[in-house]
């Protein structure tokens, strides 16, 4: 199949809730017996309640084709690329891939903590099934890329999660296979590596190598991608052009926008907190239907712990974007409670936190709001495209004019003065 390089027919994947997956030993193995016969012998052979995570996904990518992927957090992406890397196997159904794979998933997949950073390029590439001399002739070009050269001998659980990354994809993408898969871990690296990675990623399609990419930067998917797949809850919901199927998800967020906050389950995060609601209010305390610029306003993070848990030392942020899908691009502002407070912040039971703002900075329009809590630097809630705000335009510099003639688009106002020095013309003499 010459002009096929992944291909997928009806693939299905169901996961057993609350139960243990494996039975690695007789003790196990009796256990699980005792508590299928104590259960009543169910139906379903002890397999306790089922969750699907994929149905029915079918499509195909061509050789040399940059193919997107994307949806919201939970509707599948990273276990179809699981199965596509061979990680996990699918239920039912097919995922044929022609061509040696390099995966770039979650961080922390592929290298073993306790090698450096040389030892594991040396590893995956003897994976891959190269020959030592092989990867010894790519050595310093992956080393050079990834810009670690300095910690290239110290073992990898000692590197943060950017330089993990780095090394990471630097490895996949000079090992040059056939299929390169990307998921989100991306983020974590630094905008000038995003880049880098962008370029790299295009020079493997021109070489006619196959590129599988996951993100919610949605420009990213429009501007890198022939086509692309949108997973709605483990369903195809489209596959076609790139820029249709942006469009057709990005209109698709902004209905979520609009809807309650504590019932969306595009979410991501280990959820022993999540926020419930966010609101805007005025000086006063009052809530308010938009943000005026120029005005004191209050953003309120409403939130919901676990029953009789407090979730300690957390960081809660609040960005807001022009769109939906560009996270990490175009963020008119963001709050976050570590940066203007050193004290801890424990959450539990129910509450909220209010971010005030003195003058709201934002020209008129509507603006998506992310949101974001962690604990102990562990995600515990995520949702992009958390709440839709509206801003109203007001007098921000008490002049009557916020924007010059005939501008057009949304904007970041501050206060800034001018001065004006005239310096004497010097005229010459011949």
């Amino acid at each position: 199949m010459g002009n096929v390089a992944i291909s997928v027919d009806h693939l299905t994947k169901r996961y057993s809730l609350g139960l243990q997956a494996r039975h690695d030993t007789l003790r196990d193995r009796v256990a699980a017996a005792l508590s299928w016969w104590k259960q009543g012998r169910s139906d379903n052979g002890g397999k306790g309640k089922e969750f699907c995570a994929l149905t029915d996904v079918s499509f195909d990518v061509k050789p040399g084709e940059v193919f997107g992927i994307i949806g919201h957090n939970g509707a599948g992406k990273s276990t179809l690329l699981k199965i596509l890397s061979r990680i996990t196997a699918p239920t039912s159904g097919i995922a044929d891939i022609y061509g040696r794979v390099g995966s770039l998933l979650e961080v922390g997949t592929g290298f073993h903590p306790e090698l450096t950073g040389r030892e594991n390029i040396y590893l995956n590439g003897s994976i891959l099934g190269m020959r030592r001399a092989e990867i010894t002739a790519k050595l310093e070009e992956i080393i050079d890329f990834a810009g670690v050269e300095e910690f290239i001998d110290t073992p990898v659980k000692r590197y943060s999660s950017g330089m993990y990354v780095r090394l990471a994809f630097s490895v996949a993408a000079h090992f040059e296979p056939d299929i390169l898969i990307v998921d989100e871990v991306l983020a974590v690296g630094d905008a000038g590596f995003q880049q880098k990675c962008l370029g790299k990623m295009r020079q493997a399609s021109r070489g006619g190598r196959t590129v599988l990419v996951v993100s919610h930067n949605l420009p990213i998917i429009e501007n890198l991608c022939q086509r692309a797949l949108f997973l709605s809850q483990g369903r195809v919901a489209l596959t076609g052009p790139a820029r249709d199927v942006v469009h057709a998800y990005a209109g698709m967020t902004a209905d979520l926008a609009r809807s309650a906050l504590d019932a969306r389950t595009d979410r991501q995060g280990k959820g022993q907190v999540i926020a419930t609601a966010i609101e805007v209010l005025d000086r006063h305390r009052d809530p308010a239907s938009s943000a005026i610029c120029g005005r004191e306003t209050i953003v309120r993070w409403h939130y919901r712990c676990l029953p009789d848990r407090i979730i300690r030392r957390c960081r809660v942020e609040l960005s807001l974007h022009a769109r939906i899908g560009d996270p990490y691009e175009t963020a008119y502002f963001l709050m976050s409670t570590d940066l203007v407070s050193p004290l801890p912040l424990d959450l539990s039971g129910e509450g909220y936190i209010d971010f005030r703002v003195p003058e709201w900075p934002l020209s008129g329009g509507q603006y998506y709001v992310m949101s974001y809590v962690e604990s102990d630097k562990e995600v515990q809630d995520w949702v992009h495209g958390a709440s839709l705000l509206s801003v109203v335009d007001g007098d921000f510099y008490g002049t009557g004019k916020s924007y010059p003639p005939n501008w057009r688009g949304k904007s970041v106002l501050i206060k800034y003065d001018w001065t004006q020095t005239a310096r004497e013309a010097v005229q010459s003499f011949l």
